[in-house]
């Protein structure tokens, strides 16, 4: 129990910037037909928040479910290299405690577990629990009050994101390339913003090139205990 406390514990930053995106996602939803039922369960059965943003664009574009079922594939395609990024840290579950981890994988828990050391199952039960659990529940509110929020109030979800993701993998470890990493990512996602999904998809390759020629945040989590 302990060891799954400590994981929601280590997601609360990723919990924090999922709220508002899932209920933006929520909003959305409801704004392109989709009954509340349908969007609160495409999150918990899918979970995977681009996809589903993709998804819902498709609905309300009136494509083929065809044309929907072929965008998510794509989209969720990166999860086969992660998937075995990971599994130096899941390979030594057995086949079920791999199979509910994987199922809980995203962009977010991959990224903060691979810079930390290994850890026990509960542990990483904790932190995708709390992640799926959050993006239900902020795409249930979405749903019953995101429409009456105003658009502005959702438009730096995505940023927030990022940047309590970044912080919370950082834990002590700021230098002059944290620094830029934080500057770069704040500065080309405002910059996509007005630009919608494209903009956004294209800001997050640019912050991914720029993060990975930062030597400085290559050895984060080498010194941890």
């Amino acid at each position: 129990m302990k060891a799954f406390l400590q994981g929601c514990s280590r997601a609360l930053g990723i919990v924090a910037g999922f709220l508002p995106i899932a209920m933006s996602f929520g909003a959305i939803s409801v704004q392109a037909g989709l009954p509340a039922t349908a969007a609160v369960g495409m999150s918990a059965w899918l979970f995977a928040g681009a996809a589903q943003f993709a998804a819902v664009e498709a609905v309300r574009q009136g494509l083929s479910g065809w044309s929907i079922l072929l965008t998510v594939f794509i989209i969720n395609l990166r999860h086969i290299p992660m998937s075995l990024a990971a599994q130096k840290l899941y390979g030594k579950f057995g086949r079920w405690q791999q199979w509910l981890l994987a199922q809980g994988m995203i962009d977010e828990t991959f990224a903060l577990e691979l810079c930390d050391r290994a850890h026990p199952f509960p542990y990483y039960l904790g932190i995708h629990l709390s992640c799926w659990g959050a993006w239900v529940v902020g795409t249930a509110l979405g749903c019953w009050v995101g429409l009456q929020l105003p658009e502005r109030w959702l438009q730096f979800a995505l940023p927030a994101l990022f940047i309590c993701l970044l912080c919370s993998g950082l834990q002590g470890h700021w230098n002059r390339d944290a620094a830029v990493a934080i500057a770069v990512g704040i500065a080309f996602t405002l910059i996509a913003q007005p630009l919608g999904a494209t903009g956004l998809l294209l800001a997050i390759v640019a912050i991914a090139l720029v993060v990975s020629r930062l030597p400085g945040l290559q050895t984060l989590g080498e010194d941890r205990p």
